[in-house]
């Protein structure tokens, strides 16, 4: 391992270079919270990381995510456990985040710093993230495509990938405020998971076919055989209006979702306004992609739909606004939704 002479000033550089989406919503926190969800976030990244791999085996990603699980919560010998993670764990791209995983033992040197209950908590759903992904890559075999068969199994999916970490932020605000009764705190574990499902499932309306390229359809099979198509010999162009419709089921269940963030967003007591900014940034980008995804057929076609630059800009100026009022946050997502609907 190096030096620990500026770690965090690295963990922040790969923030960055990893994510600007994110790294836009956790700047705007300040002290624990702002350090502790950073780290998080790059604990959660490099699991991610691992499971994302086209071209590892696997049975090899599913060892590896075990490996990175038992290293939470840190032990005294971390750096050696580190070290027998990244032993022959080679990826094919050698990326931005291809170099975070290389760096693990940076995060961590400054992961042990943060207080105990709050390693106890990121450890507890990091751990939980790395092993239901190696249990969902279990079941893989070599060459096939991994369907997900129902909303049972789509949600079970996104809670380990994303509702995970709705549960570890909301625990991450309450310890690191010291302002969030018992009674707001129970409100907010409530939607936590809601929250992260939201943003998960806008992920996947994003990218509708692009996951089946490395193995794996993260869209139901069950919303596919309802319009009476097979996703493993279908054509768009052949059935394009059922198609289409399977796209606007995955987007109105990712709605359902992101409403009940929506109330999360507004349960944060309005004093946590950088709290509120944090959720209301990622909730609206959410939305204002799945406005643009509704009836889209280009997406169809291999082009890419976002959110731009000017569009970024302009939610978090209008939320930025709106944050300290909850009819105003209201309405400002009604105004996004009703294009939807």
């Amino acid at each position: 391992m190096r030096n620990e002479a500026g770690d965090f000033e690295i963990c922040k550089d790969y923030l960055n270079r990893v994510s600007r989406t994110f790294a836009l919503n956790i700047r705007v926190l300040r002290g624990s919270a702002y350090r502790s969800i950073l780290l998080a976030y790059l604990l959660c990244r490099i699991a991610d990381t691992i499971e994302d791999d086209p071209r590892l085996p696997a049975p090899f990603k599913v060892e590896k995510l075990r490996q990175y699980a038992v290293l939470f919560p840190p032990a005294s010998d971390y750096e050696r456990r580190i070290e027998n993670l990244l032993e022959d764990l080679h990826f094919s791209q050698q990326n931005d985040d291809a170099d975070l995983v290389t760096d693990t033992g940076r995060v961590f040197n400054e992961f042990i710093k943060l207080p105990d209950p709050l390693i106890a908590s990121i450890s507890a759903h990091v751990k939980e993230m790395a092993l239901g992904m190696a249990a969902l890559l279990d079941e893989k075999r070599e060459g096939e495509i991994i369907f997900l068969e129902n909303r049972e199994e789509l949600d079970s999916y996104c809670y380990y990938v994303a509702g995970t970490i709705g549960l570890m932020i909301t625990e991450i605000f309450d310890e690191a405020s010291g302002r969030i009764t018992a009674a707001t705190k129970e409100k907010l574990l409530k939607r936590s998971v809601a929250f992260g499902l939201g943003l998960q499932i806008t992920n996947i309306a994003k990218d509708f076919f692009g996951d089946c390229k490395r193995g794996w359809c993260y869209v139901p099979r069950s919303l596919f055989t309802a319009e009476g198509i097979d996703p493993l010999k279908g054509n768009f162009h052949d059935n394009r209006e059922a198609y289409v419709r399977v796209h606007k089921q995955l987007i109105k269940l990712a709605l359902h979702y992101l409403d009940e963030a929506l109330q999360y967003t507004i349960d944060i007591p309005r004093s946590l306004i950088r709290y509120r900014l944090f959720c209301a940034w990622p909730l609206f980008m959410a939305l204002e992609t799945l406005a643009k995804l509704y009836g889209e057929e280009r997406l169809f076609n291999g082009q890419v739909i976002k959110i731009n630059r000017n569009d970024v800009k302009r939610l978090v100026r209008s939320t930025s606004i709106a944050v300290i009022s909850n009819n105003a946050l209201q309405l400002l997502y009604s105004r996004i939704r009703r294009r939807i609907d």
